[in-house]
């Protein structure tokens, strides 16, 4: 009997997750471990060349390409890494449920990536979505059911303009052919136009992406830890962001406007989502924005039509998925040992969980853009991508790219003062008594984020060796990009060096010289009760109450900006209004098929 790899690094995870509907817990763990483990091998037979393509009764279901080969094997990465993590510490009510879930999810996001046909790409796609809206179930707090629909709705709702969107494409070219990969279209006419904004959106709302970008703060708030490092922080970052990049360079001819229209939507999403994130109480909810702020450089570098550009969103997102994961994990540590991810009941738990302080420093690092850490690495490529592209443009063009990287790095600047205030709240400052008896987590959880942390450090450092030249390079120009030969005058392993000159002269300092006093604090000659405890989160009080920026808080607290809120406040009005029209009467049901026939045949 012949197997196929491409159609086992499907079956097998979603067979474990079948089988895990009848399995014990302990032996369903097993399962879902198992079951990536020998994914990891598919994969390796994939890269040697075993990588024939699937079909059925002679059409081509799965196949082969370098994008999703690079997409593949994150998607393996990360789901290995988290589910290590979640061994121990999902919470047992939810637990059956979730190990069944988990290698389903992973199956189905396989299938997205290694679809070649459109109908095996779009029930794979809506099957992911559904396991989305599954997990959002699984949280425990009062508003996690609401949270899910709202998920389901946005996107279920934009898989259904996904659906339209291919159709219109498939009609404009007039073939028999449902390959992805033979549906090349030019922006030619409004048909076209209407059916690269369908694909735009399901990406976006996928991805995370302003404006359809509501639900992953809310997800990560309401749903279970685990589970919002494993699908908005990672894998549907990867299922948007590759339809983004289909559609820039496999499904549409991209022209000028539309790369500056897509740069302004990702430059929207980073500071619209960082300037949230900055006013969040909640750590969940906190990281749920910034999940958002930062699929907007992959959006600005994949949609900028810049080659180095477009290398820095891929790599972008290779490192997103990580460092964001390691902080949704190493937040996960701290809730599993508090009972708590509001920041202001926090503080002061360094000493208490030092490994997990020193990986969530790590992942603040990294996301903010700190060299040698992977974040900075990719963030450059991308500025200079753009900057590069400016130069070639027109004076209008370049001053609207100009404005656009001044408030994506401004949203980067926004993002380190975001996590000193994360770090502060969580591990610095003065600890609540009540969390004097909090112990360092379990060992599989730090050896998952520390697993992260390093794969920070090292996609930092030795990103040109690796990442770079051995999957995002050979990724992008197996779509026909030339990768550019110089990529900046940025050397890690100096600014490695000079890191540690500077840190070891710092200590020296700091041990020949050090004069610390510890004193009591007194107020009103007293000691200060608990709840005069200064948090960490008080200085960016004054942030939210300023006055130009008080008003747009406001406003967001009260879902002015989300566009599920208005779209269903917008809905209930009309429905009202037709009710009005509709009072039972007979003669004026009468009346409406009247005009109704009338305006029929004058149409005729």
């Amino acid at each position: 009997m012949v197997y196929n790899n491409l159609l086992l690094l499907i079956f097998i995870p979603l067979a474990a997750g079948i089988i895990n509907i009848i399995l014990p817990r302990v032996i369903a763990k097993l399962s879902a471990v198992v079951s990536l483990c020998i994914n990891f091998y598919l994969i390796y037979l994939v890269y040697l060349g075993d990588n024939a393509p699937f079909a059925f009764f002679d059409t081509l279901i799965l196949s082969f390409s370098q994008m999703g080969f690079f997409s593949l094997i994150f998607i393996q990465l990360l789901s290995f890494i988290i589910l290590f993590f979640s061994l121990k510490g999902v919470e047992s009510s939810i637990e059956k449920m979730f190990f069944i879930l988990y290698p389903l999810t992973v199956a189905f996001c396989n299938g997205v990536v290694l679809s070649n046909h459109v109908f095996s790409f779009l029930i794979f796609w809506g099957l992911s979505g559904l396991t989305l809206y599954l997990f959002g179930l699984l949280g425990k707090t009062k508003e996690a059911p609401k949270t899910a629909k709202k998920t389901f709705i946005i996107i279920g709702g934009s898989d259904a303009l996904l659906i339209m969107g291919f159709v219109i494409i498939w009609l404009l070219k007039g073939t028999t052919s449902w390959s992805i990969f033979e549906l090349k279209t030019a922006l030619d006419n409004p048909a076209s136009i209407i059916a690269l904004t369908f694909l735009l959106i399901a990406a976006f709302a996928k991805a995370g992406g302003f404006p359809f970008h509501t639900w992953v703060p809310d997800f990560a708030l309401d749903a279970p830890i685990e589970s919002a490092a494993f699908l908005p922080a990672s894998l549907d970052k990867l299922l948007g962001i590759y339809l983004l990049t289909l559609m820039v360079t496999i499904l549409f001819e991209i022209g000028l406007l539309v790369n500056m229209i897509i740069i302004s939507l990702g430059t929207l999403t980073v500071i619209t989502a960082v300037m949230m994130a900055m006013n969040q109480h909640n750590g969940k909810k906190l990281l749920g924005y910034h999940a958002v702020s930062q699929v907007g450089y992959m959006i600005m570098g994949i949609g900028s039509g810049s080659a180095l550009a477009f290398a820095g969103g891929l790599f972008h997102l290779v490192n997103h998925t990580i460092y964001k994961s390691d902080l949704f994990l190493t937040l996960g540590s701290v809730e599993k040992q508090t009972k708590t991810a509001e920041l202001d009941n926090l503080g002061g738990l360094g000493k208490k969980m030092p490994i997990t302080f020193v990986m969530a420093l790590i992942g603040a690092l990294s996301i903010s853009g700190i060299p040698p850490f992977n974040g900075f690495f990719s963030k450059w490529m991308i500025y200079q991508g753009l900057i590069e592209k400016a130069a070639l443009l027109q004076p209008v063009y370049q001053l609207w790219l100009l404005v656009c990287i001044i408030l994506a790095v401004f949203g980067s600047a926004l993002t380190l003062a975001s996590f000193m205030k994360f770090l502060h709240a969580i591990y610095l400052g003065r600890r609540p008594k009540i969390y004097d008896d909090v112990k360092e987590a379990p060992i599989n959880q730090w050896l998952a984020t520390s697993a992260l942390s390093l794969l920070c450090i090292g996609f930092g450092i030795f990103a040109l060796r690796f990442p770079l030249s051995k999957i995002i390079f050979p990724a992008i120009e197996s779509n026909g990009i030339i990768v550019p030969e110089f990529l900046g005058l940025y050397i890690p392993q100096l600014i490695v060096m000079l890191f540690l000159i500077g840190f070891i002269v710092g200590m020296g300092i700091y041990l020949f010289t050090k004069k610390v006093r510890y004193d009591e604090v007194y107020l009103g000659g007293s000691e200060p009760l608990e709840k005069f405890r200064v948090a960490g989160t008080e200085f960016y009080n004054e942030i939210r109450n300023m006055k130009p920026l008080k008003t747009i808080y406001d406003m967001a607290e009260k879902k002015y900006f989300d566009i599920y809120e208005m779209g269903s406040k917008s809905t209930f009005a009309l429905s009202r209004v037709l009710q009005k029209g509709h009072p039972g009467q007979l003669q004026l049901y009468i009346l409406y098929i009247i005009i109704g026939l009338l305006v029929f045949i004058a149409l005729i």
